[in-house]
Parts: structure tokens; sequence; C-alpha cells
């Protein structure tokens, strides 16, 4: 009497070495799908941030700009002359709503940055005295990569005349 190898095992558990394979090819199947998704959304947030950074350093290189026309242009008593990019006195000065909501950035002054959309733009505003103390706010707005990240900046600058 001739005997096989396999008679030994019994005819139940033939084939849940196959089912099992499969069980944890599926298992696999689901985290490498979660894992490439995860990775794409990291991807395009990375970017998101890198074209918010772009548009906040625009916008802190433009205010560096309005900063230093004011320093170059400030150095007499005030005359009333309204360089580029001046408003005097302006009607909106304590309205802090009035810069997210404005509609016509284009007609302030820009300045050029590579890599960014569209250049930002600034305009500086001479907001009233405190005594012999000159008062001044600029505001910036620039853009990164693309139009969909806007930074607006604000900083405050003071002046005193020398007698």
């Amino acid at each position: 009497m001739k005997l096989s190898r396999y008679n030994n095992f019994p005819s139940k558990q033939r084939g849940v070495v196959l089912f099992t394979a499969l069980i944890f090819l599926v298992a696999l199947m689901l985290i490498g799908n979660n894992a490439v998704q995860n990775s794409g959304l990291e991807e395009r947030m990375a970017g998101n941030t890198r074209n918010r950074d772009m548009a906040f350093q625009a916008a802190e290189a433009a205010l560096k700009n309005a900063g230093n026309t004011l320093t170059t242009w400030r150095v007499g008593p005030w005359s009333g002359a309204v360089p580029a990019g001046l408003v005097n006195n302006p009607s909106h000065a304590n309205d802090s709503s009035y810069w997210g909501n404005i509609a016509n950035w284009a007609s302030y002054k820009s300045y050029t940055v590579t890599g960014v959309a569209e250049n930002p733009r600034y305009i500086i505003e001479k907001l009233p005295n405190v005594g012999t103390v000159e008062h001044y706010r600029v505001t910036t707005r620039a853009v990164g990569g693309d139009t969909s990240a806007v930074v607006i900046l604000q900083a405050a600058f003071s002046y005193t005349p020398s007698p």
C-alpha cells in the first residue's frame, strides 16, 4: 500500500492558506491606498503654505520699501505735498474692516517683486498729529505664486520733526 504524504491532513484545511493570503493582500492594498492619499494631501498643504509664505514675504518687502520711501521723503515739516502712495488724513483711519473689503488696490503704489502672481501694493496714510509727532500708517497687500493667497500687513511709523 502506497501512502500519499497529503493523506495525513484533514480535508477541511485545504485552501486556508490561499484565503489568508488574500486577506493580507487586501489589508496591504488598503494601507497603501491610504498612504497615497495622505501624501497627496500633505503635498497640497505644503504648496499652500509655500504660497502663503511667498505672499507674506512680498508684503513685508513692500512694507520695507514704503518705510524707506517715507523715511527718505520725510525730511522736514509737513508741507502738504503728497508723494506717490500717500493719503493725507484718510476718512477710514479707524475702520479696520476697510482693508479687507477694498476693491481697488490697483490704484495704490506697487513695488516690484519677482516670483509672485502680481506685484504687492502699498499705501502710506498720514494720520492726525499728536502734538508735534507725526503719525503714518502703511498698509501693504500682496499675493503669492497665485492669487489664492492674499496677505495684508500694516505698520505704524512716527516722525518727530527736528526743531
